[in-house]
């Protein structure tokens, strides 16, 4: 990572919250990023335990 500039003491990193399916990959390696697509794409009900802290509540 770069260090901070114009003399700040912290570094920021902006993340753009887009469905994973209506995304690029980027830089990404295809295979995974097809697996986050198909894993964010899939039933509630099947969400894997360590994905449950990134699903958003419906109801907002």
């Amino acid at each position: 990572m770069a260090a901070p500039e114009n003399g700040a003491t912290e570094e920021w990193a902006v993340v753009e919250a887009n469905m994973a399916w209506f995304s690029t990959c980027y830089a990404a390696d295809p295979d995974r990023a097809l697996d986050v697509v198909l894993r964010s794409a899939g039933p509630r009900a099947q969400v894997a335990e360590r994905d449950r802290p990134f699903r958003r509540d419906r109801r907002l």
